[in-house]
């Protein structure tokens, strides 16, 4: 591949967000979060107990829907994909 071409990453981010509850019991366990893993990279999610990342993997498994923000699989809005897509993604 040549430097300045471009390819779609496997798995990009754009302000995800994902928020429990409602009025004085919400809880935000994602807070805008962007994160752009290209073909081929290998990534670690770290971090204290409680931060989100456990909501992170559920919504990256298709397990778990955000409140808000895009999550692009291979170039496709998973929102786009109907129930029966999701589950052979997964």
């Amino acid at each position: 591949m040549k430097k300045n071409e471009q390819t779609t990453p496997v798995i990009q981010l754009k302000g995800l967000s994902k928020t429990f509850g409602r009025g004085d019991a919400q809880h935000t366990a994602l807070n805008a979060v962007n994160l752009k893993v290209e073909k081929g990279e290998f990534i670690a999610i770290m971090g204290p107990s409680g931060c989100g990342k456990t909501t992170l993997f559920n919504s990256l498994g298709l397990l778990d829907a955000s409140t808000d923000g895009e999550y692009l699989l291979d170039g496709t809005n998973v929102e786009s994909l109907s129930e029966r897509q999701q589950a052979k993604v997964r």
